[in-house]
């Protein structure tokens, strides 16, 4: 996507700058990530926009009742109520300067430590055919490759490893591979969505455990649930730029875990727990039925 030819305007929604520069909504994602934009402003205005649609329909509404029907806590709602009745004026934030740059620096990757694409290739088997579509510099595809399976890796980005493909715009081959891969979390419902839309049978996608929550992935996870979750009870090592060097004692902030989808399930999510108290010796420990219903 050429900068100098996209305008964003942050007061507007994802979709709304989507349709103006007339590009998908993946895309906007990217450039805002990209370019370090600050998205509170939008998402504080489509809360603010919320309560006064409710607070013109019905004049008589309480905070509460605001709160069950826009699924915002009642500490949210309390925190934005001014603003929506016109007490208080929400500033705009200024479009930044989008200032010349390598795509390199502009598209950080945090690569998978070995260990941990080790783990799930234990815990789950796949079709012989794995596309790793954010392979940044090929530390899970070469895992997935000494396991026995053919790997068909790409990234957005050139980065001396696989081939280059933006993976939520390429045209894919349906029912050739499965996915497996860590992908960028400011799009991850489309990756995953996507990944399901073109996989064989399985997709493994390694996240935080807290993208478990939010009603934006509940909705998606009702529709679509992972049929296991694998929760490492300790934290592992996800090395900006692949320096795990300065990762290796465990200095992420974030506990991940691995999702597991499967075409066509619809049953309830089994959780699982990963034990990594020691480097290279994971172990399955308990497991849980999560219902969907």
């Amino acid at each position: 996507m050429s900068k100098r030819k996209f305008h964003y305007n942050p007061s507007l929604s994802v979709k709304e700058n989507a349709k103006r520069n007339r590009c998908s909504e993946s895309n906007v994602r990217k450039f805002i990530y990209e370019n370090g934009i600050d998205r509170r402003y939008e998402r504080k205005a489509a809360i603010i926009n919320e309560i006064r649609k409710l607070t013109n329909e019905t004049p008589s509404i309480t905070i509460s009742e605001i709160a069950s029907k826009t699924r915002h806590s009642i500490n949210t709602i309390k925190l934005y109520y001014d603003y929506a009745i016109g007490v208080k004026v929400l500033s705009k934030i200024a479009t930044p300067k989008i200032v010349k740059t390598d795509v390199r620096e502009l598209r950080d990757y945090y690569a998978t430590h070995p260990s941990v694409v080790r783990d799930i290739l234990r815990l789950e088997t796949f079709h012989h055919n794995v596309l790793e579509p954010c392979c940044g510099g090929g530390y899970m595809a070469e895992e997935i490759k000494k396991a026995g399976y053919e790997v068909y890796a790409y990234d957005i980005v050139d980065r001396g490893y696989g081939r280059q493909a933006d993976f939520l715009t390429n045209d894919w081959e349906i029912g050739k591979m499965d996915v497996i891969t860590n992908p960028p979390y400011t799009s991850v419902v489309d990756f995953i969505r996507k990944s399901l839309e073109i996989c064989k049978d399985k997709v493994a996608i390694l996240m935080p455990l807290r993208y478990l929550s939010s009603w934006e992935r509940y909705d998606f996870y009702k529709e679509n649930p992972p049929c296991r979750v694998y929760v490492y009870t300790n934290r592992i090592c996800i090395a900006k730029n692949g320096k795990f060097e300065d990762f290796d004692k465990g200095q992420n902030l974030e506990i991940f875990a691995w999702y597991i989808w499967q075409r066509g399930y619809k049953g309830d999510t089994i959780l699982r727990w990963i034990t990594n108290i020691e480097k290279g010796s994971s172990t399955i420990v308990n497991q849980r039925v999560l219902s969907n219903s």
